[in-house]
């Protein structure tokens, strides 16, 4: 590598960093304010959101490195561009093409990274996710519900009061329980309640209520009933399978085997970032040229609203595979087609450019 194009690296590769922490940082805030308020309702722990956090933050790796690819290659040349430094670069025969040549050497390992994300990375992180949310959903935090206070669960609609909570020996005292479920509404009432360990075989957890009544309304007809017991054992919801039923946490393998069109835009669209990532970072290339003194900022705000076009694009084209209004080909690869012949139009308007100026 010469000694222009491990400059020109270097210049872009320094703010790369920053830039990734900040985005990172960014999202991870976002998402722990949305799982707050399932915090407040009782539904997630402390240590539940944490998890939830890292796991959609990796998740969104695989869009913010490339945006902060891209946002550096502005950054970077703005800075060179502003200090004139690129305008000496031309004037002793630099050209325009060795600029791309070195803003894709940096591009391919990190366009590299993004692909192990998106292909292995985005389905593990997704399967975790599923799994921790369906866990947090079936059972319920004894340890962290307060006494006179709901517990609200926002998936299956159950709310659970209790008067008394003790917690060393995992019982609830005066409890009452509300659920809608297939046309009829779940009221129970009993005077003593415990969870039971999670079926190792079954995979079911249990809530075990002692003296009591349960009254199971109708809504849509007079089909109601009052019951009373000593005993009532009350199953919860089972977890639903993620391999299999949720495509985002499938496998890259088991994506390309299947014929729907919703799994072929999944695996396109995790195929597609590594190749997505190494255009955006030469599409800013010819965003990063200023003028001099303008500024190295001067450019950020368009090459946000040309980043925003290309996003919104590639979420559009995702839905159409899905919906199959698009088949295989072209699917999604049509917006880093469309990239690629702006690149070349681009690259080839430089070099007739710099001609025309030595001529």
């Amino acid at each position: 590598m010469l000694l222009i194009e491990r400059y020109l690296i270097a210049e872009v590769r320094r703010p790369l960093i920053a830039v990734v922490c900040v985005l990172s940082f960014i999202f991870a805030s976002y998402t722990a304010a949305h799982y707050l308020a399932d915090a407040l309702s009782e539904t997630l722990g402390m240590q539940m959101i944490a998890l939830m956090v890292v796991f959609r933050t990796l998740i969104a790796l695989e869009v913010l490195i490339p945006v902060a690819l891209y946002a550096s290659v502005v950054i970077g040349l703005g800075r060179l561009y502003n200090d004139q430094e690129m305008t000496v670069l031309g004037a002793v025969g630099i050209s325009s093409v060795r600029v791309y040549w070195a803003i894709l050497l940096l591009a391919l390992p990190v366009a590299l990274v993004v692909g192990v994300l998106s292909l292995l990375g985005r389905p593990w992180a997704y399967q975790q996710a599923y799994q921790a949310e369906a866990r947090a959903h079936v059972e319920i935090p004894l340890e962290r519900l307060r006494a006179e206070h709901f517990y609200v669960d926002s998936q299956t609609g159950r709310m659970i009061l209790a008067q008394k909570v003790d917690n060393q020996r995992g019982l609830l005292h005066g409890v009452l329980i509300y659920q809608h479920a297939g046309g009829v509404t779940h009221l129970i009432k009993a005077r003593q309640a415990q969870q039971l360990p999670r079926g190792q075989r079954s995979g079911e957890a249990r809530l075990i209520l002692h003296n009591g009544i349960a009254y199971l309304l109708d809504r849509a007809g007079s089909h109601d009933r009052i019951l009373r017991f000593g005993e009532l054992s009350l199953r919860l919801s089972q977890p639903q399978p993620v391999v299999g039923y949720k495509r985002k946490a499938a496998s890259t393998v088991a994506l390309a085997r299947s014929a729907s069109p919703a799994e072929l835009a999944e695996l396109q669209w995790r195929l597609s970032r590594p190749l997505t990532t190494v255009l955006l970072a030469l599409f800013g290339v010819p965003l990063s040229r200023t003028a001099p003194r303008r500024g190295r900022f001067s450019k950020v705000l368009l090459a946000a609203l040309v980043y925003a076009l290309i996003y919104n694009a590639s979420g559009l084209a995702k839905t159409w595979v899905e919906h199959g209004v698009v088949g295989a080909v072209p699917g999604i690869w049509w917006i880093d087609a469309v990239m690629l012949v702006a690149l070349v139009a681009f690259i080839s308007h430089d070099s007739q450019w710099r001609r025309r100026s030595r001529a």
